[in-house]
């Protein structure tokens, strides 16, 4: 199907050829016999017809001005198809419950995060989403399933980073670290800090004085849930620059033997599972951090690697040969107000090996208690002091904040809201925004104040009777509705590129919708009511003796109210459009005009 861009120059050039041949046509035909083959002049084919059907009198006569107003009518049409389908979409970055509000309201804020996943596959590369935050997080609750979504659609495998030492469990991968392993973390008690600032990408270490193991394993229970989470490709190892460490991986590999002949013939297989040495890693240096890679030639659902030596281990990491990885960060107790007390050329280096182009702070339910107006200055410099450590050490990456959902306590006897919860959001989203980071607003999503205590009491419950962590299946709908919003945008970015609408072209077409908005309609009033008749005076008292009563009047009804004008319908949601099939990398289009985010130029 051709594009509106190539019908327009098609129409041009037919005008074009045509008017050279009138131009160059004799003005007396050709003569071919007893016949003559004529061709009418420009000045004949503009000519104004009686029948009503010709250009409009300014052009007349004018073949330059007619076919510019042709181009204009081809224009008008294209726009106009453009601006009904970009309206949709627009209403939802707009009203829609869940949107993201997003720096000067650029609707094209998540275009270089798409384009580097759309590329991925081209070079063989992994992008990494790293998803911070507290213990709404823990065992891989909400990130498991933006995971499972986007690698359904852009490919990828794995669990992505994870520490050497697991306390809380994932319910989505099996992980275990044994042996001469100390844990020190940012996010918990003094006693548990290290005595440096070189924790990496987790915020958190696994000191190694010996020998120790790590293994990694799909849960086999949430195969059909998280399809998507097994099937390693490529494991990575990521220790400090000086370590001396001596390092080998195990991995489970499917062998298939023929064991004879089935009844029509056919060889006879039988599978079974073996461990093989994944072989010598490639190993690159950094500055401060050095980096073991095995590119497995069979995927695997089991990793096992056995250290041994002095060694800092900031990460293990499993993920497919290419595609998207989802690394979920839970830090139980945190407010996300560590960043900037992280090694900022070890973070700077980790983010830089691991191919980090998103970054997700979920943060500010644990400050919502002490929030009041007294602190909540103080509040936002220290969470755009966090946003700023974060993009000095990853200027490539984009960065997302989502703000706390509704969290409620007990007062009176009776669940209400936090007070200081609406203050907290506001000034998360102030921040966010004015640092050039996105914000995506949980409470809104919920329904606001005392959503949680409706998602507590829905059967199956969505809610913890804390009322403020949501269960395993509020999580995953939590994640479900994050990834339609995103969908959303993705659809947006798709429809852009098939239509090759640039930057520059989008604020045309927005100046064109602008200057053809349909006028209101005027509003009609509704009809006043009709006022009730008077209750008639009573009759005077007779003089003597009264005569017969009469029958009273039965007492007029008041007329009817006239009903108010009903309420316009709500108009139907329309129904988001499917996502597009899988990308085929090959027939992307990238628009001109984001060419050089690829490049790693900072988004403004």
């Amino acid at each position: 199907m051709m594009s509106p861009l190539k019908v327009l120059l098609s129409i041009i050039s037919l005008f074009a050829l045509l008017g050279f041949i009138a131009i160059i046509y004799p003005d007396d035909g050709i003569h071919i016999g007893d016949s003559t083959l004529r061709y009418p002049k420009l000045t004949e084919i503009f000519v104004k017809q009686s029948s009503g059907d010709s250009l409009s009198d300014s052009t007349q006569g004018d073949p330059e001005e007619a076919i510019r107003e042709m181009m204009e009518a081809t224009k008008r049409k294209e726009f106009s198809a453009f601006s009904d389908s970009l309206k949709f979409y627009e209403d939802f970055f707009e009203k829609g419950k869940t949107r993201f509000d997003l720096p000067n309201n650029d609707a094209t804020w998540f275009d270089r995060f798409f384009l580097h996943l759309e590329l991925a596959s081209l070079d063989s590369n992994v992008v990494h989403v790293v998803h911070y935050g507290d213990s709404q997080l823990e065992e891989d609750r909400i990130s498991a399933t933006i995971r499972e979504d986007l690698q359904d659609e852009f490919g990828g495998a794995g669990p992505g980073m994870m520490p050497a030492i697991m306390t809380v469990p994932s319910m989505t991968t099996s992980h275990a670290g044994v042996g001469a392993l100390s844990r020190y973390i940012l996010f918990g008690p003094k006693e548990d800090e290290a005595e440096h600032t070189r924790y990496g990408p987790l915020a958190q270490l696994a000191k190694l004085e010996g020998e120790a193991s790590i293994t990694i394993q799909r849960r086999k229970e949430r195969k059909k849930q998280f399809s998507h989470v097994g099937g390693y490709s490529t494991i990575r190892l990521l220790t400090n620059k000086n370590a001396r460490l001596k390092v080998r991986l195990n991995v489970n590999q499917t062998v298939v033997d023929t064991v004879g002949q089935e009844a029509d013939g056919t060889p006879k297989e039988k599978h079974s599972t073996k461990v093989v040495d994944a072989g010598e890693p490639i190993i690159d240096t950094y500055n401060k951090l050095k980096v073991y890679t095995w590119k497995l030639k069979d995927t695997t659902s089991i990793a096992k690697m056995y250290l041994s030596g002095n060694a800092e281990v900031y990460a293990i990491s499993a993920d497919g040969a290419y595609g998207v990885a989802v690394d979920n960060v839970a830090m139980r107790g945190s407010s996300g107000t560590i960043f900037h007390r992280i090694d900022s050329e070890l973070l700077a280096e980790s983010y830089k090996a691991m191919n980090v182009r998103l970054i997700i702070m979920e943060y500010g339910g644990n400050l919502v208690p002490s929030i009041n107006s007294g602190n909540i200055d103080w509040t936002k410099k220290i969470i755009t002091r966090q946003i700023q450590a974060v993009q000095k050490a990853n200027p490539d990456a984009d960065i997302l904040f989502i703000g706390p959902a509704d969290m409620a306590r007990q007062k009176d006897g009776q669940w209400q809201t936090y007070a200081g919860l609406n203050m907290t959001i506001k000034a998360l989203r102030e921040v966010a925004l004015e640092n050039g980071a996105a914000y995506w607003d949980m409470h809104r999503v919920m329904g606001g104040n005392g959503a949680m205590i409706k998602w507590v009491n829905k059967e199956p419950a969505l809610g913890f009777t804390d009322h403020i962590h949501f269960t395993r299946r509020g999580a995953a709908y939590m994640g479900d509705l994050f990834c339609s919003a995103l969908r959303m945008h993705y659809d947006y970015f798709k429809f852009r590129d098939r239509h090759n609408i640039s930057d520059e072209k989008l604020k045309e077409l927005h100046q064109w919708s602008a200057e053809n908005k349909p006028a209101p309609k005027p509003v009609t009033k509704p009809k006043p009511a009709a006022k009730p008749v008077k209750k008639a005076a009573p009759a005077p008292k007779p003089a003597a003796k009264p005569a017969p009563v009469a029958k009273p009047v039965a007492k007029p009804a008041p007329a009817p109210a006239a009903k108010p004008a009903a309420k316009p319908a709500a108009k139907p949601v329309a129904k988001q459009a499917p996502l597009p099939a899988k990308i085929q990398a090959t027939k992307t289009i990238v628009p001109a005009a984001k060419k050089n985010d690829m490049k790693g130029a900072k988004k403004k």
